[in-house]
């Protein structure tokens, strides 16, 4: 694919600034239409298994003996472990279903791309290896499993939608289009407030806010903090921050060659599964309100969002970023009673970790001389670092120290300074994921919060939801995590128990193009879905009473 990046950069009396911190911010919050690539680490294994041969006329020849090994998602088998490397035949792997048989020691390969239909029988001793190893290769890439944005944007035919996505510390928007699109706005949730003789004035937003931040008499202030206990709005600086947010949609209107009424569109928000809907009502009403002027509003949890970003509507979402939520959905329905809404720590600790081992002095003194905004800005440099070096022990923290991962330099954007980081403080950082002691935490491991939620759900659901662990959020794009936790998981269940952890290339955005696919899929879509200001607080009391599954 073409390289294309949408961010906005900065503009400072119009013109793009070159300053560090704006190159700094626009390098954390730009829009990436090239999809994050991975190459997951495959197990390997070889060894003798025997082949099942429905042709063979003589009973004893049914079964074959040969030399098996998996390789780069294939399947391959020789005559001997003395062949070359050239096999008799192979299978490719992916998408498979594997099937194990413990009472004759079995294991049954069927479909896929190649449409494979093979039968091997395993040597007792390593049939949980092979069996593992299998489904290592089985469910290594599943190509179009995950809805993909095209580029360009051309709007949608019909549906004239706007798509505000709410997160804990961001916000995305954008017009609905034809086919699923990236966000066109994706800024922090900060406004600056410029205060001089008593009186207060709200001045940026996003980005720009950052930069304001620095100077003197200006603080940034956060217009919603949202918390597992509450939610608290700043009316003010919301209000403020949507109407940067529909200058953006009237820019993004023109560049598609439309009209931009606020009266002839519809807006569909997106909200945390632990944000209290009151909060969520109070932004509806400013939406529709006469200040904005929207056609009719609605509003949907974005766990269920992230599932139809990969067209399906059973699983379990796993979020990790400022915090971990888990949240199990079966048939559209979340499992009230097996959901982990939110656990407070995630990528703060991370952060922490690196701003322990780190000398950061020179870099801040480079972003932010005065330091008026020193916090803000140390945060936004930790997480930097934490996206360009931190990765997750794919293997186990102690295979990880014991093979040594190299240091690593990192360069400061627009600025001649680097930082070595350290090699392990790489994937120690991040390990309490896995093990949140290392974090001052008393609590269990990301993989067992998961294993203990699919618990919790009907007996029935279980095996498939082990299949269907789908990742978001913004740690979840740590290399090694998908690895990692597809490890830990498979260790607490038993071994005839497949695990897979899916992780398409564009999770970053994932709620954002699930809200697409069910506001382009209908025609039908506002008038059914939308509400105008008569009917909002019907609509709210349906909608702080949701349907679950208990």
């Amino acid at each position: 694919m073409e390289q294309i990046n949408s961010t906005k950069k900065f503009l400072v009396n119009g013109k793009v600034s070159d300053q560090p911190i704006a190159l700094l911010v626009d390098e954390l919050f730009k829009v990436d239409w090239n999809p994050f690539v991975e190459h997951r680490r495959y197990i390997t294994m070889e060894g003798h298994m025997e082949i099942y041969n429905a042709n063979e006329e003589d009973p004893e020849q049914i079964w074959k003996r040969l030399y098996f090994r998996t390789k780069d998602g294939r399947f391959q088998w020789f005559a001997s472990h003395c062949a070359d490397e050239h096999p008799i035949s192979d299978v490719l792997l992916t998408g498979t279903e594997i099937k194990a048989n413990r009472e004759d020691w079995t294991l049954l390969i069927k479909g896929g791309k190649e449409n494979a239909d093979l039968l091997v029988r395993v040597p007792s001793n390593v049939f949980d290896k092979w069996h593992q190893t299998l489904l290592s290769h089985s469910s290594s890439s599943l190509v179009d499993a995950y809805i993909q944005p095209v580029w360009p944007a051309v709007p949608h035919r019909t549906n004239r939608i706007i798509l505000l996505e709410i997160g804990g510390h961001s916000l995305r928007a954008g017009i609905l289009t034809q086919k699923p699109a990236l966000p066109y706005t994706f800024i922090p949730l900060l406004c600056a407030l410029h205060s001089e003789n008593d009186h207060l004035k709200f001045v940026a937003s996003g980005k720009e806010a950052i930069l304001a931040g620095k100077q003197e008499n200006y603080n940034l202030v956060q217009p919603i903090r949202i918390s597992e206990e509450e939610t608290y709005l700043d009316r003010a600086a919301m209000i403020f921050l949507l109407q940067r947010v529909m200058q953006d949609m009237a820019m993004q209107a023109r560049e598609m060659d439309i009209s931009f009424r606020p009266q002839n569109f519809s807006v569909l928000m997106s909200i945390p599964e632990y944000m209290d809907i009151e909060a969520a009502s109070d932004i509806l009403k400013m939406l529709l309100d006469k200040s904005f002027g929207f056609r009719n509003v609605g509003i949907v949890r974005q766990p269920s969002l992230v599932l139809y970003s990969y067209d399906v509507t059973t699983g379990v979402v796993v979020f990790i970023g400022e915090h971990f939520s888990i949240v199990p959905i079966i048939d559209e329905f979340v499992v009230q009673d097996a959901v982990n809404l939110i656990l407070p720590y995630g990528a703060k600790q991370i952060r922490d970790k690196l701003r322990t081992k780190l000398d950061l002095k020179g870099w801040l003194n480079a972003l932010d001389s005065t330091n008026s905004s020193s916090a803000t800005v140390e945060e936004l440099l930790l997480r930097f670092l934490v996206e360009k070096c931190c990765f997750v022990a794919a293997n186990g923290y102690d295979s990880e120290r014991q093979k040594g991962s190299k240091e690593m330099v990192v360069e400061l954007p627009g600025t001649s300074l680097s930082l070595k980081v350290d090699g392990e403080i790489r994937f120690s950082a991040p390990e309490g994921i896995f093990k949140p002691s290392l974090w001052g935490k008393e609590s269990a491991g990301l993989h067992q919060l998961v294993h203990e939620a699919i618990q919790r759900c009907p007996i029935d659901s279980r095996r498939p939801l082990y299949r269907a662990i789908y990742l978001t959020g913004g740690c979840s794009l740590l290399r090694g995590l998908t690895e990692r936790l597809e490890l830990e998981i498979s260790k607490l269940v038993p071994p005839s128990i497949p695990v897979q952890v899916l992780n398409s290339p564009w999770r970053r955005h994932s709620a954002f193009l699930g809200a697409h696919q069910i506001s382009a899929a209908s025609d039908e879509f506002p008038r059914k879905c939308c509400v105008g200001e008569s009917e909002l607080d019907d609509y709210l009391r349906r909608m702080s009473t949701p349907t679950t599954m208990e």
